[in-house]
């Protein structure tokens, strides 16, 4: 456990300094490349995300997904779990826990095996380990929808050779980072 503290501790600091980079280029591939991918291409779901400035800005893919799918984006219950509930416009999403913008509480969704989950997270590996915040939110959900094809998302230094794990840890299917999938 103590690898992942300081792993997570270094990338929280890294991320801060970068927030001044321009990492317009390498969202704008993840984008263009995920709305080609046979997958999300085949979904009537999006389960995502809205990123905050050290993700990656998925914002035209929400958007997408609106206009062309359904989007359901996540709020984080008190209880640690996520619930992710329909959004009509990127315009309705309010600060939440955390500061995260989160949809209204109109319509809860469940994902089928036939949708996408974007996940969000610190750092991935090239086969789909992920290094999130710390609380288990996306590790619980992985694990009570494995019926879901997950998506992690993340910038070119966000992408590790490798991330330790434990048990409970969830795998994402593919990583795609600066539009190259993984």
């Amino acid at each position: 456990m103590d690898a992942k503290h300081t792993l997570r501790s270094q990338l929280r600091r890294q991320a801060k300094l970068l927030l001044a980079e321009d990492f317009s280029l390498e969202d704008a591939l993840s984008c263009t490349a995920l709305l080609h991918c046979r997958r999300y291409r085949q979904a009537a779901w999006l389960f995502a995300y809205a990123p905050m400035a050290s993700e990656v800005n998925i914002t035209e893919l929400l958007q997408h997904a609106i206009t062309h799918k359904h989007l359901a984006l996540p709020v984080s219950t008190e209880n640690g779990d996520l619930v992710f509930y329909a959004v009509e416009s990127l315009d309705e999403l309010t600060a939440g826990r955390y500061g995260i913008l989160e949809p209204l509480k109109n319509r809860m969704v469940e994902p089928s095996g036939k949708d996408i989950l974007l996940v969000p997270a610190l750092a991935y590996s090239r086969i789909g380990e992920r290094l999130g915040r710390g609380k288990g939110y996306y590790d619980r959900y992985l694990a009570s929808h494995p019926e879901v094809f997950s998506i992690g998302v993340c910038r070119s230094c966000q992408l590790l050779e490798s991330i330790p794990t434990e048990p409970w840890d969830r795998s994402v299917d593919a990583v795609v980072c600066a539009g190259n999938f993984y």
